[in-house]
């Protein structure tokens, strides 16, 4: 059976780990097959720009001032009020207040069914659609110091309405600053979405006893949902944009049971016009600014693989392993409706490079229906990939299992 699409995952213009490896087999002409591969994760970690191991939820886990916690404040009498109070007190703006905290995590669930032919002996064409389900759980709030809370009890003691407003601001500061910059709340949520559509060839350029190379080529199609520019986290199947994957395979068997398989990709992501919240700076990210058509161009991406194939004499059971080496260049914004800064802060962080390991069991009947002792070719893989080093990048493992019937 081969695989046509790439040995990693690609999230939303990003990199994600591997879910399966390369391989230079093509459909016989006139052959058929239909796959279907079921994907699963977490989003709960990654390695962020220093490369240290850290939680999703990491930005909304902050110390906060008085200071920062009033710059998020819309109600400008409350705000004046707030600051006669400090300044009586003598509390300068850049004190702690306290503490925001956040807890974020997500499953994704992801049904990949594809259709491929065999148009000739060396050239199959294959169409695949997934089907991406994920399910948000979301936590905010706030703890205040003890000096934010004597602040509060005097408030009480002349204005309890205002009291109230100050403390129901405060038990959740995150909800409020997103609520005063026009943000949806962040809240949990259950989605089933299609992602983007994958038109695949895959050419079989070469074949002997020494080695075989297979040239795959992949046009993505924009048409799945994507993120809503009125929510801080959005998990969407697609990105919005057009890309084209091209990735040479090389397999070199070293005996009846082991082949060495190389993979070498580059993927262009087509640059667009995108909608998107103009950042107020590079550390403040949350903004009520909206540029409806800043040009967008999300980095390209590039990666090569080495992996080993072992299957037994029969070609029944098979084991394999590969490393992945992946990265993606930093996005670019531009835009006329705020400073240059500001767009440059789109970028920031996006820039990725990922080290993973991807190991995979698989269980094929193809060689027992040729001789046969089976009723149908079937092949199923269950496989495990995983970043275990990098940066800005996804370090969750990525579970996957495929199942090809050929007809």
């Amino acid at each position: 059976m081969p695989f046509l699409f790439h040995s990693f995952a690609c999230w939303g213009g990003g990199l994600a780990a591997p879910f399966a490896m390369g391989s230079t087999a093509v459909l016989p002409k006139g052959v058929r097959s239909v796959r279907v591969n079921g994907l699963s994760t977490t989003v709960d970690g990654w390695y962020n720009d220093i490369q240290v191991d850290s939680g999703v939820a990491e930005p909304f886990n902050q110390q906060l001032s008085y200071g920062r916690l009033l710059k998020a404040e819309s109600n400008e009498n409350l705000k004046l009020n707030v600051e006669a109070q400090l300044r009586n007190k003598g509390v300068s703006l850049d004190t702690i207040a306290g503490n925001s905290y956040a807890d974020i995590n997500t499953r994704v669930f992801v049904t990949l069914p594809a259709f491929a032919y065999g148009v000739t002996d060396r050239f199959t064409l294959a169409l695949a659609v997934p089907i991406v389900y994920s399910h948000l759980d979301v936590e905010t709030g706030f703890v205040g110091s003890p000096q934010l809370q004597q602040l509060v009890t005097d408030f009480s003691q002349k204005s309890r309405k205002q009291t109230n407003l100050i403390q129901s601001k405060l038990n959740d500061v995150i909800a409020t600053e997103l609520a005063n910059k026009g943000y949806k709340p962040l809240r949990d949520q259950e989605q089933t979405q299609v992602g983007d559509l994958r038109i695949v060839g895959k050419y079989l350029g070469y074949q002997s006893i020494n080695y075989s190379w297979a040239l795959t080529s992949t046009v993505t199609v924009p048409t799945a949902h994507v993120r809503d520019v009125n929510k801080v986290v959005d998990p969407t199947p697609g990105d919005g944009q057009w890309d084209l994957g091209l990735v040479s395979t090389f397999n070199i068997p070293l005996n009846a049971q082991f082949s060495i398989i190389n993979q070498t990709g580059y993927i262009v992501q087509f640059a667009d016009v995108r909608e998107t919240r103009i950042p107020i700076s590079e550390e403040e990210r949350l903004s009520r600014d909206i540029d409806y058509g800043a040009n967008r161009d999300l980095g390209d991406q590039m990666f090569t693989s080495l992996g080993l194939m072992m299957s037994d004499a029969s070609s029944v059971f098979g084991f394999g392993g590969a490393y992945t080496f992946a990265y993606k260049q930093r996005d670019v914004w531009t835009g006329t409706n705020a400073s240059a800064d500001r767009y440059r802060a789109l970028g920031v962080e996006t820039e990725q490079v990922m080290h993973a390991a991807y190991v995979q069991m698989s269980l094929s009947s193809i060689n027992l229906y040729k001789r046969k002792k089976f009723p149908l070719p079937l092949l199923t893989t269950l496989g495990v990939g995983q970043a275990f080093a990098g940066r800005n990048v996804r370090n969750d493992p990525l579970w996957s299992l495929n199942m090809t019937a050929f007809f």
